[in-house]
């Protein structure tokens, strides 16, 4: 069963929901006075803790606030930001709130801002929930307000669109009015007049309302509310007729039977009760959680995680350890090996003729005597050579030389340049010469010339 709670300063509500899938059946409606509310509803959900599943929670409509907001178009914890300073602004700073994205607004010049609906409902409200339920051994999954709640159900019953709607639910002891205009939460206000009547006066009653639609066209000017959804136990057919009379507003059935099955007496049905449930929590942008039940998540979850850590580093130091007892074991086998192969190569060595070991030194060098000759005769005067590089490759060996030419000018460098490319190709110990670079400098040319050696 998922059990949904309003609460209100005087009484609170609630309703047991059997969910199947997209149907939903109405198994128990309660009622419970202020003066034994936390003993009262503590005791009906210790008894009943077995048939609960889930509890969803509204608070009190004078602890919370709702309102649109218009912020700059920024992101993340920037946007958060901003809207927390609007809210403190307006509200104070002892409210949890949350924002919802309803798009882009036009700024001044080409600037573009962010209209954000934003709920928010008092710290010690909340925390005062919390414990109450805390001290029933159960935990809500979810807290949210009144008038959302609401919106939920008006959205379900597809009355709820674009133009201005009110809800006024007529109760005793608490009687109230919300207007709606699509995502937004225009105007929440609890109605004096009939307060504390079962009977109230129906005229001063209609008055009252009309008042508030008259205060409503004031704030948003050119917006009428033309509809009204009349609900609770005191939605009589007189104050109905006194309130089509005075505000020219059309009166909505509400029939929430549509829906929820079960339901025997529709103005005794708690329409925030019958909104929670509707609610999807994955999807929900208003679901607030106390910051004490914040607190001792984060400190579970940093408990977790410094036991997840701990574990891993005690796992990657056993890890650590043995690996590096078989890298030494390995090790030792490794050095044992090479030891052994550095002995054989010195026995083999001491069997091998002298004349072998010196052929061995000389053909791992190249002909330096032959190359510098040659080199000396393939540079002509005004050549200087700046490197010059032998390297063996498959059993040959390749090589590289870098130098410049100082001529009398730009042609002449570069003629030097090509006489010494001719003289390494004409050299009989030189083959596959080619000239990879050649940049003028000044007067002076830079060259880069590749070769093997004809061997």
């Amino acid at each position: 069963m998922l059990l949904c709670v309003e609460i209100t300063n005087q009484k609170a509500g609630a309703v047991g929901i059997q969910r199947d899938k997209k149907e939903f059946n109405v198994v128990a409606s309660l009622e419970f006075s202020a003066p034994d509310l936390a003993s009262a509803l503590g005791e009906y959900l210790r008894n009943t803790s077995a048939e609960i599943d889930e509890i969803r929670v509204s608070g009190a409509l004078e602890d919370t606030f709702h309102k649109a907001i218009i912020i700059p178009d920024v992101k993340g914890k920037m946007q958060r930001a901003a809207l927390e300073t609007e809210v403190i602004k307006t509200f104070g700073n002892d409210y949890q709130f949350k924002g919802h994205d309803l798009g882009e607004v036009p700024g001044p010049g080409n600037k573009v801002n962010r209209r954000m609906m934003t709920a928010g409902i008092k710290s010690n409200t909340l925390e005062e929930l919390s414990q109450m339920f805390a001290d029933a051994q159960v935990k809500p999954r979810m807290f949210t307000t009144y008038p959302i709640a609401v919106q939920a159900l008006l959205e379900k019953l597809e009355i709820l669109n674009q133009e201005p709607l009110g809800f006024v639910e007529l109760d005793h002891p608490t009687s109230r009015i919300v207007i709606f205009k699509g995502k937004e939460i225009r105007i929440t206000r609890e109605l004096p007049v009939g307060g504390q009547q079962k009977d109230p006066d129906c005229p001063t009653l209609a008055k009252d309302i009309y008042r508030t639609l008259l205060f409503y066209t004031e704030s948003f000017p050119n917006e009428l509310v033309t509809k009204l959804v009349i609900a609770g136990t005191l939605a009589n057919s007189e104050i109905v007729e006194n309130l089509k009379e005075k505000t020219g507003a059309k009166i909505v059935a509400f029939e929430p039977q549509n829906i929820f099955q079960g339901i025997k007496d529709v103005s005794s049905v708690h329409p925030a009760c019958l909104g929670l449930s509707l609610l999807e929590p994955d999807r929900f942008d208003f679901g607030f959680i106390p910051y004490s039940v914040q607190t001792k998540s984060k400190t579970r979850k940093s408990l977790a995680l410094c036991s997840s850590v701990t574990l891993g580093i005690v796992l990657m130091l056993a890890l650590a350890v043995s690996r590096l007892s078989l890298n030494l074991r390995d090790l030792e086998t490794y050095n044992g090996g090479i030891k052994g192969e550095i002995r054989m190569k010195e026995d083999s060595l001491k069997e091998l003729p002298l004349e072998f070991i010196s052929h061995s030194i000389e053909t791992s060098q190249p002909p330096w005597s032959e190359i510098l000759l040659e080199l000396a005769a393939a540079v002509p005067p005004g050549v200087a050579l700046k490197t010059l590089t032998l390297r063996k490759i498959k059993n040959r060996w390749q090589g590289e030389v870098t130098g410049i030419t100082d001529g009398s000018d730009e042609i002449t460098s570069l003629l030097m340049v090509e006489e010494v490319q001719n003289n390494f190709m004409q050299s009989p110990l030189f083959k596959g010469v080619k000239l990879t670079e050649k940049e003028l400098q000044g007067k002076q040319a830079a060259f880069r010339i590749i070769y093997q050696l004809n061997m």
